[in-house]
């Protein structure tokens, strides 16, 4: 365990730290020419041995290649191409409830790419979509992550970068080339929404492929509930997302994803009591579920039932100690309890597992002028200055322009 004091850091160590990192990342054209080897064309072939299409792949192994079950499973028989070169594959695993395959094609000579995880992934960072639409070899596509949901123990990516359905089972990359997610395309309610599946995902595969009870028990696969409640929590369609959400509790009553859609519902529609048991019901099927203690904090905070939002955020960081908006939501429930000290212990948590987010500072600094510690505000408004010009103007216009009456 570190030391208190390091976390007392609040200048500039932490910005340069954040600054190194930025400054690390590749260029788009550098990801390119490093993960594109490791990405391939899967071409699929009905039982006439006539080609019906393509989907993509990527190489996580010596001839080993995940894509989508919807691509993988289309046809009778495949092939992964690249460079103008075919090569046999067969399908090794499929996990069809999760839209994963694994295909096999021992003479494919390219190198397998680096995994990432999606554990430390935020909304906002900037990632590439990597793949082979519209009968294209291989094409980049630059987005950002729009959303992370959490599902069955990891992150569903939301994301801007464009796909298609040549893409589909194609790479998505941080901007270090490391693979974070499988791209698959999903079309809803008019409009062509992007999401990957979870790189951590790819491990569990083959223990799960083997077990072909689980496949098989559901009628719709989890991942159909939750694309279609995704796309309605995209178009703020709460009545809809509702509803839906229902219909997934009750075809799948013991999901706490269905749970969990429902509470998001329920609280958009200021519904908050009906939140509360959704939420509830949802940790009583998984107990460490740190999104869900979250979410329900933050009603427990907006119904202002502050000490039960701490023992939420609490549960919520006992699950997973470096969830940064959970100490932030922590800070501000210890502070609307007139807590400060235990406020700015909160948010110097935050900080330090998310420096570039300005918000976080931000409270660091109120807290700190609650209690009067003028220096403090002042060293945190030159952390401000270094991310968030606009809010470091608002910010010196609320605390230190009054600390100077």
């Amino acid at each position: 365990m570190k030391s208190r004091s390091v976390y007392f850091i609040l200048t500039t160590g932490l910005i340069f730290c954040l600054h190194s990192k930025l400054a690390a990342a590749d260029t788009p054209e550098q990801i390119f020419e490093k993960v594109s080897p490791s990405v391939v064309v899967v071409d699929i072939f009905n039982i006439q041995d006539e080609y019906i299409g393509q989907g993509s792949g990527v190489v996580i192994g010596p001839g080993q290649i995940i894509t989508n079950c919807h691509v993988a499973k289309r046809g009778k028989s495949r092939q992964v191409r690249q460079s103008g070169k075919s090569y046999s594959a067969t399908l090794q695993y499929a996990d069809p409830s999760r839209d994963l395959c694994q295909l096999h094609a021992p003479d494919l000579p390219a190198p397998p790419v680096e995994l990432g995880t999606t554990k430390k992934l935020k909304v906002g960072q900037r990632v590439y979509a990597v793949g082979a639409p519209e009968e294209l070899e291989l094409t980049l596509s630059e987005g950002l992550i729009s959303s992370l949901r959490p599902h069955e123990d990891s992150e569903y990516i939301q994301n801007s970068a464009a796909i298609s359905l040549g893409s589909s089972g194609g790479g998505l990359f941080n901007d270090q080339g490391q693979l974070i997610g499988i791209t698959t395309f999903y079309h809803a309610e008019g409009q062509n929404l992007n999401f990957a599946l979870p790189v951590d995902w790819i491990n569990e595969l083959p223990q799960r492929a083997q077990d072909a009870t689980l496949l098989t028990k559901k009628k719709k696969s989890g991942l159909f509930w939750l694309n279609r409640v995704a796309a309605m929590e995209q178009n703020k369609d709460w009545q809809g997302m509702l509803t839906f959400s229902q219909q997934w509790a009750k075809s799948e009553p013991v999901n706490a994803d269905a749970w969990f859609s429902l509470g998001i519902a329920h609280k958009n529609l200021k519904q908050y009591e009906q939140a509360i048991k959704a939420y509830q019901t949802a940790l009583r099927f998984q107990p460490e579920y740190a999104d869900a203690w979250n979410n329900l904090g933050n009603i427990h905070n907006k119904i202002k039932q502050y000490e039960q939002a701490v023992l939420a955020y609490q549960e919520a960081l006992r699950a997973e100690p470096d969830f940064s908006a959970a100490w932030n939501n922590l800070g501000i429930a210890y502070g609307n309890l007139k807590q400060y000290r235990q406020a700015i212990s909160a948010y110097q948590e935050a900080v330090r597992i998310e420096p570039e987010k300005s918000s976080f500072w931000y409270n660091l600094g109120e807290a700190y002028f609650r209690i009067g510690e003028s220096d403090k505000v002042r060293e945190v408004y030159q952390s401000l200055l270094k991310l968030d010009m606009n809010l470091a103007s608002a910010y010196s216009t609320a605390f230190i322009s009054l600390l100077k009456k």
